[in-house]
């Protein structure tokens, strides 16, 4: 969608079916969008809980470069073909992002690879296959690792028309993820499945392994897991690359707005991981109002169900129980699975698109699904709530 010039104060927009008319204002350098039909419910709003990364961060250089590494050095030790870690770029993340069920990029890595080696002739797959399954008399995921690259068959993965298979794999997607993947791909891959052991905690699966690995180093790994890394003898990882994007002036700002400190963290982020990024910003929102993977892998523990992380709002619910009563809570997310998220826990959602992989595509994508607002930055949210307030 091209961005209306700064003088016209609405936008209308027709698509799918939808009619839909939002206010436009410019708050910062990119424009904010904020549905008309949704200003009743958002002068309400005494609550707002927030998603992490992309949204309090800027993760395009640490987990996005985790997810093109990871892929690239597991297909590189079952196949030895090195792909370039820039195949798997911004376009390629907002086709899977899109389905709303790859919120978690351990499930984006796993997918990608388990699609690149599919696509493979099946003689070549019988012997990646027998090289996994032999791998499987050994415990941990690095040992696996290691005997897999020790006999591998040498296998060429030709990029050519690959991307445009990965897309379209993409669409044939949904929001249940990984089960979504491994109804149409186990059948042929089986045993590497088995190697990988996905899903699976750290420690336990290849992929989210290596994956943290290379994010937070061997310091930030030691630190956060408890034990020692294996595959990257690194001291720091990508995750040094992140970029704080909201400002103390915001939560100070919304404090104000919305009667003191009632603010909340709903993420599918590891909390000493994001606390390592966030610093001591993270004490500016309630520390019995932050919801992280590990307090939702807990959950799925405790009660044998697996569907807990998102779109399952049940990081989100938790995230709001210190606050009730309430009025309206908002929503501030990324992904699909954020949007999701807050419609099934019957919120109010703001989706941010400037820290993102795939900014125009993601920001037309919020407004088609009908968003209450489209910001570029989470720190317009004050702005626009002063502007619900203000409104007739």
């Amino acid at each position: 969608m091209t961005v209306p010039e700064a003088e016209l104060s609405r936008v209308h927009w027709l698509r799918s079916g939808m009619e839909k008319n939002y206010i436009l204002k410019c708050f910062s350098d990119n424009p904010t969008y904020i549905r008309d039909s949704s200003l009743k419910e958002l002068r309400e709003v005494d609550v707002v809980v927030f998603d992490c990364d992309g949204v309090l961060l800027d993760i395009r250089e640490s987990y996005c470069r985790s997810v093109a590494r990871t892929t690239t050095v597991i297909i590189e030790a079952f196949t030895g073909t090195r792909i370039e870690e820039s195949f798997f770029d911004a376009d390629l993340n907002f086709a899977y992002k899109q389905t709303g069920g790859f919120n978690n990029d351990w499930a984006l890595t796993y997918t990608l690879i388990m699609k690149l080696l599919a696509d493979l002739s099946s003689k070549e797959l019988d012997m990646i296959n027998e090289v996994a399954d032999r791998s499987l008399r050994y415990e941990t995921p690095f040992e696996r690792f290691q005997y897999i690259q020790e006999h591998r068959p040498e296998v060429s993965i030709h990029v050519e028309g690959v991307k445009e298979r990965l897309h379209d794999f993409a669409m044939s997607l949904d929001s249940t993820g990984v089960k979504a993947v491994d109804e149409r791909l186990f059948s042929k891959l089986g045993p590497v499945k088995r190697a990988l052991n996905f899903p699976g905690d750290v420690g336990e699966s290849m992929v989210s392994t290596l994956f943290e690995e290379t994010l937070g180093g061997t310091q930030l790994f030691q630190e956060t897991f408890g034990q020692s890394a294996t595959f990257n003898q690194g001291d720091t990882g990508f995750i040094e690359n992140e970029r704080v994007v909201v400002s103390e002036e915001t939560l100070e700002k919304l404090s104000v707005l919305l009667g003191g400190n009632r603010m909340g963290i709903a993420s599918g982020s590891l909390a000493n991981t994001a606390r390592h990024a966030l610093g001591d910003i993270l004490n500016k929102f309630r520390s019995d109002a932050q919801v992280w993977h590990d307090d939702v892998a807990k959950a799925v523990k405790a009660t044998g169900r697996s569907d807990l992380h998102k779109p399952n709002p049940y990081a989100l619910l938790r995230a709001l129980e210190p606050f009730k009563p309430y009025k309206r809570v908002l929503y501030v997310g990324d992904t699909s699975a954020d949007y999701m998220t807050s419609t099934r826990a019957g919120v109010l959602f703001a989706g941010v698109y400037g820290s993102v992989s795939a900014s125009e595509r993601t920001k037309d994508a919020f407004i088609e699904l009908g968003c209450s607002v489209v910001a570029p930055t989470v720190n317009d949210l004050p702005d626009v709530l002063r502007t619900a307030r203000e409104s007739n």
